[in-house]
């Protein structure tokens, strides 16, 4: 290489300009993590054959496709690395802009850049500090791949849905293994690399020798934190205990390097609430397979500078401040601007939020979980009550759901808690937050030193940030609510909702109708009488069903007047009085199964009656439903409401061994899958008639019309 082109390179390269341009196509190359030959052409504007001829000159290196071992031909196309797409962003620069030729650009070029390049990470911000006053820097020269709707796209589809997936699952995933304690930290780590397990365990500050981690961080509030670090290490690593996710005992069970690479970190006392039971680790490391698998992309994912992703929460317990919503009254008291001294025209801002969500709202206290920076009041002890501060501002905007502003304020108005804590106050105003659609989530309280401080357009600031409050807190409580039932899954994964978990689902009953089918086929193959026992008649030869829903009208009337949740509600109410009924109506109730199949419609499998005895017991039923009935709304006393005239309507079939033989007889060549849906959807269609009909009315199969028809009480006596 002529060493006049070396000193060229050197020169044009230790200019600032080429770096930022090489820097920024450096990046945009990072951006596609590998790429193919068409794509490496496309981002540099270079033609495919010249990168070809590029590989042969040795200028270039990319990964090449393998052969195919039959045909001895090479497939597939050409990849470019990091190391490729960084060196072909240097080659664009001195080209364009240093005129070189490609014979003049040496094969280790990357390594002259490495050497005279200013770090990448430090770039933006010295360009970001520098763009105000150095106006004669010339401009990076855009690239179609840098429009807005490109960078969104890719964005969105790659970068947010990687960062999504693993910031969620690295939470939930310490939370199945973790007794989440408020005001305590812990996390999960996961090393890019095998390392000697035994002396990391021995000392937390060897915690750095794992290298390069991928790191879930669960903050004091229950904020959650995403990053990635070259060197995980501890402030005061005394304070920490760092265990193997997986415990020796079960490591054996777990092929793997992931079984025994991952990391949980607690602090030293916190030992005792880490989980370390087998059903909740294998879950965790079925969850943190993709995350490993993609760790050679973490860098394109979380690197290039502090990427955190950062989830907030908020406990709404202890006494901690919340850094977001104290950010907010902050923000607030900016808002409202200066007056002509310089002086904040806004003196105080605090967010009261209620003390609990099990009393009435016109009982609840509030309390103060977040103030500006210059309010005396005290995070999770000041707060106002409707029992002693009946005049207080933030418990009446609270209750009412309307602002309620003080213009001017008389002596009387102000309250002596007030007076010590606020100061020579002249004016205040109090927003509630939420409230639109229903019961508001707390109050934004506002006070000023001036009359008249807060006008119409100030009311309009105000609101919107009660908005932005409202959606904060919102998703602070989902996150809460997921946390919360999160165990659950674990023991029982099939019970979403715990209001119907005393209930057989509609698995169930597939399961049992399958069972039976199964064993009336397996005896016509074997020549034996078609029967199954039962624990308390002995072997039956038939079975019914009776499906029963809350009629439609009565459904609309209860959820127009009371709600969703009342109707849901409802729905359990019929399912546990027909579980109480059975006994009564059922001599032998232990050979009836009850079912919750979906919303108000439930299912009977009834072992042995016949199809007579079934309508008889369908029509005691339908009486016994009918009327009002009682629906526990909440845990207060008082908390029950008694709902009139509920009526339902019912669906009966039937079928003796002999016909459900016959279904599955080879000539039918029909499967137990088959005829399982029949069956179901024959009771499915009894049901429907009855919610065509009107509702409260039972209709079962007649074996005489060979249809379904409506049941006349009275009719089996008239029959025997």
């Amino acid at each position: 290489m002529d060493e006049r082109n070396l000193q060229r390179i050197a020169k044009h390269l230790k200019d600032e300009a080429a770096q930022r341009r090489v820097h920024h196509n450096i990046q945009r190359g990072r951006n596609e993590v590998t790429v193919t030959i068409g794509r490496a052409s496309r981002l540099f504007g270079f033609s495919e054959s010249q990168l070809r001829d590029w590989e042969k000159m040795g200028l270039i290196k990319p990964i090449r496709p393998r052969e195919d071992t039959e045909s001895r031909q090479i497939t597939g196309q050409r990849q470019y690395s990091f190391a490729e797409l960084d060196k072909l962003a240097i080659i664009r620069e001195l080209l364009d802009e240093a005129h070189l030729t490609p014979g003049a650009i040496p094969p280790n070029i990357n390594e002259i850049w490495s050497a005279l390049a200013s770090p990448a990470s430090a770039m933006p911000s010295r360009l970001f500090e520098q763009e105000a006053d150095d106006r004669s820097m010339p401009a990076v020269t855009p690239s179609p791949d840098d429009n807005i709707n490109k960078r969104v796209t890719i964005a969105y589809r790659d970068l947010m849905a990687w960062r999504f997936y693993a910031s969620r699952v690295l939470w939930l995933a310490l939370l199945l293994v973790y007794e989440n304690i408020p005001g305590f930290y812990a996390g999960l780590v996961l090393p890019a690399r095998d390392y000697h397990a035994d002396e990391i365990l021995r000392d937390p500050a060897s915690i750095k020798m794992v290298g390069s981690s991928l790191v879930g961080w669960l903050g004091q509030t229950g904020s959650f934190f995403t990053f990635l670090t070259a060197t995980p290490v501890f402030e005061y690593p005394s304070d920490y205990i760092v265990l193997p996710l997986c415990p020796p005992d079960l490591r054996m069970k777990l092929p793997g390097s992931i079984a025994y690479r991952t990391l949980i970190v607690v602090q030293r006392d916190e030992r005792q609430h880490v989980r370390q039971q087998e059903k909740a680790i294998r879950t965790v490391l079925r969850l943190l397979e993709p995350l490993y698998e993609d760790q050679q992309q973490w860098e394109h994912y979380m690197g290039d500078g502090r990427q955190d992703v950062i989830t907030p929460a908020m406990d709404f317990t202890p006494k901690l401040t919340d850094a977001i919503l104290t950010s907010l009254t902050n923000t607030t008291i900016r808002l409202g601007g200066k007056t002509s001294d310089g002086q904040n025209r806004w003196q105080d801002c605090c967010i009261l939020l209620p003390n609990t969500q099990s009393l009435p709202l016109q009982q609840r206290s509030l309390v103060v979980r977040a103030k500006s920076q210059q309010a005396r009041h005290a995070v999770g002890v000041t707060s106002v009550s409707p029992e002693r501060h009946v005049t207080s501002l933030s418990i009446r905007a609270y209750q009412s759901s309307h602002i309620i502003y003080r213009p001017e304020l008389a002596r009387e108005d102000i309250l002596t808690l007030q007076r010590d804590l606020e100061g020579p106050i002249q004016s205040n105003i109090a927003v509630p937050i939420g409230g639109e659609s229903g019961q508001p989530m707390g109050v934004l309280y506002v006070t000023s030193y001036e009359q008249d401080a807060f006008n119409e357009e100030d009311q309009r600031i105000l609101r919107i940030i009660a908005k932005i409050t409202e959606e904060l807190l919102y998703t602070y409580k989902v996150r809460q609510q997921v946390a919360d039932s999160l165990t659950d899954i674990l023991e029982d994964p099939a019970t979403v909702d715990p209001l119907f978990k005393d209930f057989a689902s509609e698995s169930d009953f597939l399961r049992d109708l399958a069972e039976i089918l199964t064993t009336i086929k397996e005896q016509v193959k074997r020549g034996q009488d078609l029967m199954t026992p039962t624990e308390i008649d002995g072997p039956v030869k038939e079975i019914s069903f009776i499906a029963i829903d809350i009629d439609s009208n009565v459904q609309e009337s209860i959820a127009n007047s009371y709600g969703d949740q009342t109707l849901h509600n409802l729905n359990k109410a019929i399912g546990l009085r027909i579980h109480d009924l059975l006994p009564a109506l059922f001599s032998n109730h232990f050979n009836c199964t009850l079912y919750h199949i979906y919303g108000s419609i439930y299912c009977l499998l009834l072992r042995g009656f016949t199809l007579e005895r079934t309508k008889s017991n369908a029509e005691r039923l339908r009486k016994a439903l009918e009327g009002s009935i009682a629906v526990k709304q909440s845990e207060l006393p008082g908390g029950t409401l008694t709902l009139p005239d509920i009526s339902v309507h019912l669906g009966v079939t039937w079928y003796p061994y002999e016909k459900l033989a016959d279904f599955l007889t080879p000539r039918h060549m029909r499967s137990v899958t088959d005829v399982r849906a029949t069956l179901y959807h024959s009771l499915d269609f009894a049901l429907k008639l009855g919610t065509d009909t009107g509702g409260n009315i039972i209709y079962a199969w007649d074996p005489v019309t060979q249809t379904y028809m409506p049941h006349q009480p009275g009719e089996e006596q008239q029959k025997k």
